[in-house]
């Protein structure tokens, strides 16, 4: 047997059950690439791929550096807030556990990945106590995320972040943080709620406009 028919032999071969994975970008790339009609819609495709893989590394980067800022900041300034000594606190301890639950979560859809076939069948034990630690959690987030907001905005009109010798102090930096922190959490899901409700109305609109 020659050499180059050891290496076609050795050579990974693809039945039709198990096609080849697309799942990097470069896979993804080429199967445009094959599937498209022409140079114009391969583009399309490509640069859509493109996007959507920089847009998820940008939202990763964002949910990761937003705790550790928080961590980082809620430390430094421990004890530079007098007026309310909770903020500091309240920064540290979202950040340390909105970092848990993000690194758990991609750890999750990492160890958990199924296929269709076994999304289609009754979870096992493990992906319910994955579904249990992410509920804990989101309560403790939610409740810890309403008890800032008692502690930040009940002293918005009060504090002083010029003044460290006055008693209604708080440095500027951790308590504007944690307050513009809150106020866009409030402001995204403003967001939310609006384009969900552009979206049912127009969905009812195009169905009424289909029956008549």
């Amino acid at each position: 047997m020659s050499e180059k028919d050891a290496k076609l032999e050795s050579a990974p071969t693809y039945t039709g059950e198990e096609p080849p994975s697309y799942d990097s970008i470069f896979g993804k790339i080429k199967q445009a690439k094959e599937t498209s009609d022409g140079n114009v819609s391969f583009a399309k495709a490509a640069a859509g791929i493109l996007c959507a893989s920089v847009g998820c590394t940008v939202c990763l980067g964002v949910t990761m550096a937003i705790p550790i800022a928080s961590i980082v900041i809620g430390a430094l300034y421990l004890d530079d807030c007098p007026i309310e000594k909770y903020i500091p606190i309240y920064l540290v301890v979202a950040g340390v556990f909105g970092l848990c639950q993000n690194l758990f979560g991609m750890i999750q859809s990492i160890c958990c990945k199924r296929s269709p076939e076994e999304e289609q069948e009754e979870q096992g034990a493990g992906a319910k106590l994955g579904s249990c630690i992410n509920s804990l959690f989101g309560c403790f987030m939610f409740a810890w995320f309403i008890a800032g907001n008692v502690w930040v905005y009940s002293n918005y009109d009060e504090v002083q972040t010029t003044n460290s010798a006055l008693a209604n102090y708080c440095h500027a930096t951790p308590y504007y943080f944690a307050f513009w922190t809150i106020t866009v959490a409030y402001i995204m899901v403003g967001l939310a709620i609006l384009v969900s409700c552009c979206c049912c109305i127009a969905c009812c609109v195009c169905a009424k406009k289909s029956d008549s």
